[in-house]
């Protein structure tokens, strides 16, 4: 069994990327390929040749936007025939027994989504995020994550076999929730499970991070939902509601949600 792990790398703090080569490094499972899109990075040869012994590290140069960069990673993965593919953030680290229990669920599903702990400079401040929306080894479908997401790119895997080479919109920026939107209406089967962690990095730059609305971030966030929607429109059509609300949507914070969702409070 051929197993990738694929990351994006860009212009960003080296300390980083030892964090997150780090957490590979001490991975319980042991036989995979880190899949490296480099997106103007300089000089990572340095970390190729810190971890060389240990991980098998495969860059790829390419120069695009956040959502083509993502979609060339994932077609080289099928394309070189992996079969299971495990995502991660590189601005994020990981309990070491992710790998190992993504791929034990992976026996039965098609997509594992595993629980995120916040973290910032200071430290981890909310551990489990998502456990207090479900419950461990629930199954999740498109349903639940029509109007929110819990599926980002750096705390899920899939199967690669029957799927086919991706073409994600050059100007979407909820990536993730697009790809497994996509899945799971073509009837993948999806588990969660919070006996493993992706430890997500709270900062200033994030594209999207769990945090409070501003009439700004509220703004951005309906567009990012239209473009979402129409995305999907294109390939079946059912998202007329929710285009015609998000037309006529006001500010307004939804503060009876606890613990909002990606989305969830727009």
């Amino acid at each position: 069994m051929r197993i990738a792990f694929l990351t994006t790398i860009f212009p960003m703090k080296e300390q980083y990327l030892y964090d997150f080569f780090d957490s590979l490094k001490n991975q319980a499972y042991k036989n995979f390929d880190v899949i490296v899109v480099n997106d103007g990075y300089k000089n990572f040869e340095v970390i190729k040749t810190k971890y060389s012994q240990i991980l098998n590290i495969i860059e790829l140069s390419y120069l695009n936007t956040p959502a083509k960069n993502r979609e060339y990673g994932i077609n080289y993965c099928i394309d070189n025939k992996y079969d299971i593919l495990i995502f991660g953030d590189s601005d994020d680290y990981f309990e070491k027994n992710r790998i190992e229990k993504s791929l034990e669920l992976l026996n039965k599903y098609d997509i594992v989504v595993n629980d995120l702990s916040l973290f910032n400079e200071s430290g981890v401040y909310e551990k489990k995020y998502i456990s207090n929306r479900l419950e461990n080894l629930c199954e999740v479908d498109f349903e639940f994550i029509k109007d929110k997401n819990i599926f980002g790119l750096s705390n899920t895997g899939i199967k690669l076999n029957g799927i086919n080479k991706i073409v994600i919109p050059n100007d979407l920026v909820a990536v993730d929730w697009y790809i497994f939107s996509i899945l799971l209406l073509e009837n993948k089967k999806a588990i969660f499970t919070n006996e493993t962690t992706s430890f997500y990095r709270q900062y200033q730059q994030n594209t999207i991070g769990l945090k409070e609305l501003n009439e700004v971030s509220f703004k951005n966030g309906i567009n990012v939902k239209k473009k979402h929607y129409e995305a999907l429109n294109e390939i079946c059509q059912q998202f007329n509601l929710e285009l015609n609300r998000l037309n006529n949507v006001k500010f307004e914070i939804s503060s009876n949600i606890k613990n909002p969702l990606w989305w969830e409070l727009i």
